[in-house]
């Protein structure tokens, strides 16, 4: 069975987003069930960081043009090696909105999928590197290179569930998670600007409030899936509570 939403009358008859509802869901859930999210986030991003500063010693003992290369190749690497975490972090959030609290050790639940998800990460990344780089070319200002990027990434939103939830190929999950952007845009874009807000003003106590948005902003993007895609879940002897995640 299925809670939530109907991804097909989502993409044909469009969608409107109760933004204080799902904020006040997503609040409530992140103080409820927010540590294990938390601790997961913490974690990947740590290895994110182990991995970054590899790449930068490596660079630093090569010089010129093959540094830069070495640069290149090695963030393309650590792209792909951190989509099974980075993936997860959706995840946690897509399993937290139908009541099954996340568990931190689940970031490496997901590398069943390797070559899917990295798949989906280099398209994804080259996709955005592409449409700032015909613009750089242009001779487009640098706030007007940066923007496709970040409509790419709020297009993207859906991408990782539909891919592993609904079991989509990497072209499929891209394809259908821009359409769903396309049918609710303006909400979107509006949720995205309360999030950014919402960041910033995270920075402000000494970076503290992280603690809180990090982990809100996963369990609002589950709540936003379930409601517009639905997810499935296996119920077993208590029908009305969902049992078991299926991934």
């Amino acid at each position: 069975m299925r809670i939530g939403g109907d991804l097909q009358h989502s993409l044909t008859q469009g969608y409107r987003i109760d933004l204080r509802g799902l904020l006040t869901e997503g609040w409530t859930q992140t103080r409820r069930n927010g540590f294990g999210l938390l601790l997961a986030i913490v974690g990947v991003v740590a290895i994110w960081l182990l991995l970054t500063q590899w790449v930068l010693g490596h660079s630093i003992t090569t010089e010129g043009e093959e540094s830069m290369d070495l640069s290149l190749t090695l963030s393309l690497l650590i792209t792909v090696i951190m989509a099974p975490m980075t993936a997860a972090l959706d995840m946690l959030g897509v399993q937290q909105a139908i009541g099954v609290r996340a568990r931190a050790a689940q970031v490496f639940d997901f590398f069943r999928h390797f070559i899917r998800l990295g798949t989906l990460s280099l398209l994804t990344t080259l996709m955005g590197s592409l449409a700032g780089t015909l613009l750089s070319m242009l001779g487009a200002p640098m706030l007007l290179v940066l923007l496709p990027t970040a409509l790419l990434n709020m297009a993207l939103l859906f991408s990782v569930p539909l891919l592993l939830e609904r079991g989509m190929t990497p072209w499929q999950a891209i394809v259908t998670s821009v359409r769903l952007f396309l049918h609710g845009w303006p909400s979107l874009l509006v949720l995205h600007m309360v999030m950014l807000a919402l960041f910033m003003l995270a920075f402000i106590p000494m970076g503290l409030g992280l603690l809180l948005v990090a982990p809100l902003y996963y369990n609002i993007k589950g709540i936003l899936y379930r409601d517009l895609c639905g997810i499935a879940v296996e119920v077993s002897e208590a029908p009305t509570e969902p049992d078991h995640f299926n991934a």
